[in-house]
């Protein structure tokens, strides 16, 4: 891809949450190699996944092409985003070991390498409350919440997966999902034909939620909620 057609979709993914998310499955080696290049032995490397996933889709919500190449910029965003949470780790850490008089290498060590530059991280988390709250607005004329739908999320790998191509297919036919989002009826005895009504029944609420955070203005939320949905698409 040049630098033009990027910027283009780059653009694009601003408002768009699909070409987001397939920004978001394309770059994902790249995440993940930012990721590795950060890492304290006291973080979850899926927490630090999780946020350089937010940090990425931060990136492109506020990247301008005067700035540089976008992959630099990406990386700076992501990389200050752990670097701040290495930083508040180790500050908690420097309190332990100033109250009890004793030092750690490991603490002096990070603590000389790391250079953070400003990141809004509040703006951040203020948008994605936002969305929180949007979105389950949206999940209440439906008859759940967000409450309820983590208690209906199938547990296991195969059952998402199964429950992911249901919402795919709903998404795939425009006629149909004009019909469902305009009645708030999962259209159940249509999809049975294709999928086991039981299932249909029992993660109807996890299928409407990727159906309506796919097509509605959650970037945040859509970066890192359901972009597995996406992922098995291309896989």
């Amino acid at each position: 891809m040049s630098q033009g057609e990027l910027t283009a979709q780059l653009h694009i993914a601003k408002t768009d949450r699909r070409v987001l998310n397939t920004l978001l499955h394309d770059y994902m080696p790249f995440i993940k190699k930012c990721v590795a290049g950060v890492f304290f032995e006291r973080q979850s490397k899926a927490e630090n996944l999780t946020d350089a996933m937010l940090a990425f889709s931060h990136s492109v919500q506020t990247y301008n092409p005067d700035q540089g190449a976008f992959i630099q910029y990406a990386a700076a965003v992501i990389r200050n985003r752990l670097l701040d949470n290495v930083r508040k780790e180790l500050l908690v850490q420097k309190r332990f070991f100033s109250f009890s008089g004793k030092t750690d290498e490991k603490y002096n060590a990070w603590e000389t390498g790391i250079s953070l530059q400003s990141y809004d991280r509040a703006e951040e988390e203020h948008n994605l409350r936002l969305e929180i709250e949007a979105a389950n607005g949206e999940f209440a004329k439906w008859g759940f919440s967000w409450a309820t739908l983590l208690k209906k999320c199938p547990r296991q790998e195969r059952s998402r997966q199964t429950a992911q191509r249901m919402a795919e297919a709903v998404l795939q036919d425009s006629v149909l999902l004009a019909d469902t989002l305009s009645t708030y009826q999962l259209p159940v005895s249509r999809l049975a034909q294709t999928f086991p009504r039981k299932a249909l029944e029992k993660y109807r609420q996890y299928i409407v939620a990727l159906i309506i955070l796919s097509q509605g203005d959650y970037p945040y939320i859509y970066s890192f909620v359901p972009h597995s949905f996406i992922e098995e698409e291309h896989t």
